[in-house]
């Protein structure tokens, strides 16, 4: 595995974002991390080393033990329970080619404005026969403020990651639902609380907890609900 916090760059915009100790504490509990994740487990294969890329402060990897944890913040990682750690850019990746036999990629792409070349990136260091799982927001017509205030740069219309994907080499692409307005409605609603005042942060955190915990079972019970029309983001698998 490579070395523990080697890095190909420096600096990065979230870096004051990850100082917030409040949310650093939540981050894990959130509803919409925590669905994420459970609906990514489903996809990754139980042996093989695994790149978890962009992680942030929270990996969605289901298997630390196996796994490598890259970020383009060292701030982001430095805390992250992983004995291997990678500062790299996605478009330059740290990594010899056919490194890794699954690759995470969770609601990173959104924010590269070179996504091509990110995409040509995790094609080199997946193994023939890897499986590489994307999550990424979805159509163009919900692009809103909470996608400018987390800096994303696009929204995916129907086909264009996918095409992206093929282009890059991958021959199976196959797209799942991943959530829907409901979710998309709950985010943008604790975004907009937090942004107007912060008084979501001061509650109690085992209150916060507690509400997290609840929303997150009412997303997995209305998991079937969500049609492709009102898909607001997406998972992708990719071989």
């Amino acid at each position: 595995m490579p070395p523990q916090m080697t890095s190909n760059t420096s600096g990065n915009r979230f870096d004051d974002f990850f100082q917030d100790t409040v949310y650093l504490s939540l981050k894990k509990d959130l509803f919409s991390y925590r669905f994420r994740k459970w609906k990514i487990a489903k996809h990754v294969p139980s042996t093989g080393l695994i790149l978890d890329i962009g992680s942030g402060t929270a990996p969605v990897s289901p298997d630390m033990a196996r796994t490598v944890v890259a970020d383009l913040s060292e701030e982001a990682i430095r805390n992250v329970e992983c004995e291997s750690k990678v500062v790299t850019s996605i478009t330059r990746m740290l990594f010899e080619p056919a490194t890794f036999d699954v690759i995470l990629c969770s609601e990173v792409l959104e924010h590269v404005p070179e996504d091509d070349k990110a995409v040509s990136e995790l094609r080199r260091v997946l193994k023939p026969g890897g499986v590489l799982v994307i999550t990424v927001p979805y159509q163009k017509r919900f692009w809103a403020e909470d996608d400018v205030y987390v800096a994303h740069v696009r929204r995916y219309d129907p086909g264009e990651l996918e095409q992206k994907l093929r282009h890059a080499g991958f021959q199976e692409v196959t797209t799942y639902k991943l959530a829907g307005t409901i979710e998309r409605w709950l985010t943008r609603r604790s975004l907009k609380a937090y942004q107007k005042s912060g008084a979501v942060m001061t509650l109690p955190l085992w209150l916060l907890r507690m509400a997290n915990a609840a929303l997150f079972l009412f997303l997995v019970a209305t998991d079937r609900l969500i049609s492709w029309k009102g898909t607001t983001r997406i998972l992708i698998i990719a071989r």
